[in-house]
């Protein structure tokens, strides 16, 4: 990178292991390096600060998104809640076309009932990781604190230990998050159906 200056940078997690020093030392870096940035990172402070567009993949497909993270994340929240609409309309139309026999009645009900048991599920679930997210996130916090004292790192032995504390953290709070991610997900789509009581 030295010999050929290129003006385009492709970043693969960059912050995994840095402190929240070096991570802010790296973002003042890039946010003046004013070429083509290519970066995956779960860091959202990092895509925050960063992004100007968000490539989405899945689905088979790659759909380029402009904007920030942010903006992305609205939009993605648009589209679900205006398909959420339109097959909410459909479904309505289709129930006032003809009356639920009985049994399918009785199937709803009992359908609603374990929506709702389910979302409680998630709900308690989500409100445990947040904790466990917020107790990693305050260890890593004192930990990195540490880290940063002058001398800190003349002794070897406490470095090393410290970096592999560190290391274990960081992966614990993705980890957490991603699980976090996930219910939240599957609660968002429980509370958007429709309760029968």
């Amino acid at each position: 990178m030295l010999l050929r200056p290129s003006n385009v940078l492709l970043l693969d997690e960059p912050t995994n292991h840095l402190d929240i020093d070096s991570t802010d030392v790296l973002l003042d870096a890039l946010v003046d390096y004013g070429e083509t940035l290519v970066f995956v990172s779960h860091d959202r402070y990092f895509v925050d600060r960063l992004a100007t567009k968000v490539i989405e993949i899945g689905n088979g497909k790659a759909t380029l998104y402009p904007g920030t993270y942010e903006e992305f994340r609205w939009s993605i929240e648009q589209r679900v809640k205006t398909e959420s609409i339109v097959e909410n309309k459909n479904n309505q139309k289709l129930l006032s076309a003809k009356k639920l026999q009985k049994s399918e009645h009785r199937r709803i009900q009992i359908k609603s009932r374990q929506n709702r048991t389910r979302l409680r599920n998630l709900q308690t679930r989500i409100a445990d990781l947040e904790q466990r997210i917020n107790k990693s996130e305050d260890a890593l916090r004192k930990l990195e604190i540490k880290m940063a004292k002058p001398g800190f790192f003349e002794n070897l032995q406490v470095a090393q230990e410290a970096n592999r504390q560190h290391q274990t953290l960081m992966w614990k709070v993705g980890d957490l998050m991603h699980q976090w991610e996930t219910l939240q997900e599957e609660a968002e789509e429980l509370s958007q159906v429709p309760h029968k009581s």
